[in-house]
């Protein structure tokens, strides 16, 4: 049963990015040009969509990292993202979804969060 969300995720994914990609990709450069309210808006999508994976795909390091996270604002969650987005200008050309995840996961493991 977890294979088969797994693959069907997997398929959703890659049915929205191919189908999408080619007309409304955001990388991390238009990302970096956005204003401050239009940030918050775009990091609230990609923090929801990274909840609804993790939770899918991994329950156990879903309520882990809810628990670490649980007095973390949005506004924080930003200032990460644009933080990391800085430190790593060689990664802008890829999706922000891609660095938003990777953004994550580099805080989360590091213990910073």
């Amino acid at each position: 049963m977890k294979l088969l969300k797994i693959i069907l995720i997997i398929a959703l994914l890659l049915t929205v990015v191919t189908s999408v990609s080619a007309t409304v990709f955001f990388s991390g450069n238009k990302y970096m040009k956005f204003s401050e309210n239009e940030k918050l808006h775009y990091v609230a999508g990609l923090s929801d969509m990274t909840d609804i994976l993790l939770k899918t795909l991994n329950p156990e390091k879903y309520q882990e990292f809810k628990e670490i996270t649980k007095n973390v604002t949005l506004g924080q969650i930003v200032k990460i993202f644009d933080k990391f987005l800085e430190e790593n200008p060689e990664e802008l050309h890829h999706s922000t979804s891609s660095l938003f995840f990777a953004a994550i996961d580099e805080v989360y493991l590091s213990g910073i969060i």
